[in-house]
């Protein structure tokens, strides 16, 4: 019996499998196991092949690997695409009262469920992936009373009747299995364990509305799509707005509007909505305006492959938009730090007047993970409003006029800011260049006080905020692995399996991309440096290059589909060892 079970069902596009894999994932969690979630799916309505996978266990799993145990397949492309991940002990359900002849490898454990007709026996054909989930509990061990919640909270919304149908579907499934089948050696063990399940784009609205965010403005792009959906019915709960726009340009300037009268505000979108957002990222910067700006990356250039991973958008979060325009771009490392991320993200626009561009890609914007709930704990949440000037304090910012300096040429870069409303606090900015009152100005000495005052912020965050990377490993190892974004989990257990065979690396994850940590010492001093990305060209290598004035290796993807923990320790072996710098 495996430590984990890894457990996956696919069909075609419109067969329900992404709901299917939530209610499982969700019902593994309310058991007290961890959960974690990988998807395949394409880029269209109905039609072509998707997959919904499940990594459980009782000890916390963070990356995906190459083995499936239990596979419910609706079509035969389900075997076919699985065939590497499958073994002589994986179990696969399939339906063979369906048109399709099925092909499973004779090594491997063919359970035969009539899904459809126990279904319509249930109440109804569509119930025939609720059946295969009663069929997997069985094969699994895994009490089906522990279904019955996660099946409540997704169909209590269409009554009671509906609900008890699902029920009993998943009964006969597991029947079915009982009657036909002897036991298998899986036993999927329950704690009491209390976890909480989310994806990264939940986690970062979750994040958002406890940074006090009060307007979300938003067009649909797959895949941060899910944030906006997430903030929908939440934020209106603490005073807030989601406004779905006509189109990504309008959606960052109403935001750019919002966070002008005083409300935290944030926008999200992928790659082609940042292309067209650019056209505002000069205004948000020069006219001192705080703005959190979520990029969740997705496989570019142009409309590319929405539906799969990428770590492409970097070059573009990094130096998008005309001119030289000071921000700040921080990449979380995991699910949980989505949510503490996007908290920190407000707090540095607001103490820094700039935009700030939280940069997630798909792979974690669309995986369910369980975490403790103290992970998410609302009391330790700090919220700084930055240089906000009051009634009182505003008089030290006045000129020998009486007018409020909003541009302030000030010693760290940072100028008072007043919400409206605030006495003597009225001003004025706008995209030209402007003096400390916010007037359009040609004069050349205060353009150039602009600029560097400006600058001169990103210098002040330099010395004032904490940018160090995330360790893990062996802290005095000659070989140095660097990240940066999702890559932290599948390459935290990559260690594990590189330590398996004797080989000991430092791993360093770094979050924020700019400002960022300086690794020079580090790169410096070990014999062997890899960075690990998910783009061709190695956009975050050339900035270490760039810092150290050092060359390093490279372990690049991408084919659209995450690392996952073994495939990426063999990729490390293959380049200590000098075989490998790219990964198509």
């Amino acid at each position: 019996m495996a430590e984990d079970l890894n457990w996956a069902i696919g069909g075609e596009a419109g067969d329900g499998i992404d709901s299917t894999g939530k209610i499982f994932a969700q019902a593994l969690s309310r058991a007290g196991r961890h959960v974690f979630t990988s998807k395949d799916f394409a880029s269209r309505i109905r039609g072509g092949y998707t997959a919904y996978k499940i990594r459980t266990s009782t000890e916390q799993v963070q990356s995906v690997v190459d083995r499936l145990d239990l596979l419910v397949a609706l079509t035969q492309r389900t075997i076919d695409e699985n065939l590497d991940e499958l073994h002589e002990d994986s179990v696969i359900i399939y339906d063979g009262e369906r048109s399709w002849d099925a092909e499973i490898p004779d090594e491997m454990h063919a359970v035969d469920v009539p899904l459809k007709s126990l279904a319509e026996d249930a109440g109804g054909a569509i119930m025939a992936n609720t059946v295969a989930l009663g069929a997997a509990c069985e094969i699994a061990s895994f009490p089906i009373e522990n279904l019955d919640e996660s099946l409540e909270k997704r169909f209590g919304s269409k009554g009671e009747k509906i609900v008890e149908n699902n029920k009993e579907a998943a009964r006969l499934g597991r029947d079915h299995v009982q009657e036909n089948y002897d036991e298998f050696d899986y036993e999927l063990e329950t704690t009491d364990n209390d976890y909480v399940l989310l994806n990264g784009d939940e986690a970062i609205g979750m994040g958002a509305i406890a940074a006090g965010c009060r307007f979300y403005s938003g067009y649909p792009i797959t895949p941060a799509t899910d944030v906006m959906e997430y903030l929908t019915g939440r934020i209106d709960r603490y005073g807030g707005t989601v406004v779905q726009a006509e189109d990504e340009l309008s959606a960052i300037n109403m935001a750019l509007g919002a966070a002008r009268a005083g409300a935290r505000a944030m926008t999200a979108t992928s790659g082609p909505g940042i292309d067209l957002m650019t056209e505002t990222f000069g205004l948000v910067a020069t006219s001192e305006t705080p703005l959190v700006i979520c990029d969740v990356m997705r496989s570019g250039p142009s409309t590319g492959m929405p539906t799969k991973q990428e770590q492409g958008d970097l070059n573009m979060a990094l130096y998008g938009g005309h001119g030289e325009i000071p921000r700040f771009v921080v990449a979380p490392t995991n699910v949980a730090e989505c949510f503490h991320k996007t908290v920190e993200a407000f707090n540095l626009a607001e103490q820094y007047q700039t935009p700030v561009f939280l940069v997630a890609d798909l792979a974690m914007a669309v995986t369910e993970q369980t975490f403790a709930p103290e992970e998410f704990d609302m009391d330790e949440v700090e919220i700084d409003r930055g240089k906000v000037v009051d009634d009182e304090s505003v008089d030290e910012w006045l000129d020998g006029q009486g007018r409020f300096r909003a541009h302030a040429d000030t010693e760290d870069g940072i100028s008072p800011r007043a919400l409206p409303g605030t006495v003597d606090g009225a001003h004025m900015s706008t995209g030209l260049e402007h003096d400390e009152l916010g007037r359009r100005t040609e004069d050349t000495d205060m353009r150039v006080r602009q600029v560097d005052k400006r600058e001169r912020k990103v210098e002040t965050a330099r010395e004032r905020e904490d940018w160090s990377p995330r360790e893990f490993g062996a802290e005095d190892s000659e070989n140095l692995v660097i990240s940066w974004g999702s890559n932290e989990g599948a390459m935290q257990e990559a260690i594990e399996f590189l330590e398996d065979d004797g080989i000991d690396v430092r791993f360093l994850s770094v979050p924020y991309i700019f400002p960022r940590p300086d690794l020079s010492d580090e790169i410096g001093a070990a014999e062997n440096v890899i960075v690990v990305e998910e783009n061709k060209k190695g956009q975050f290598a050339d900035l270490l290059e760039h810092d150290a004035l050092e060359r390093v290796q490279r372990v690049n993807k991408y084919n659209g589909v995450r690392f996952k923990a073994d495939e990426l320790a063999d990729d490390i072996k293959a380049a200590l060892a000098g075989d490998a710098e790219v990964k198509a």
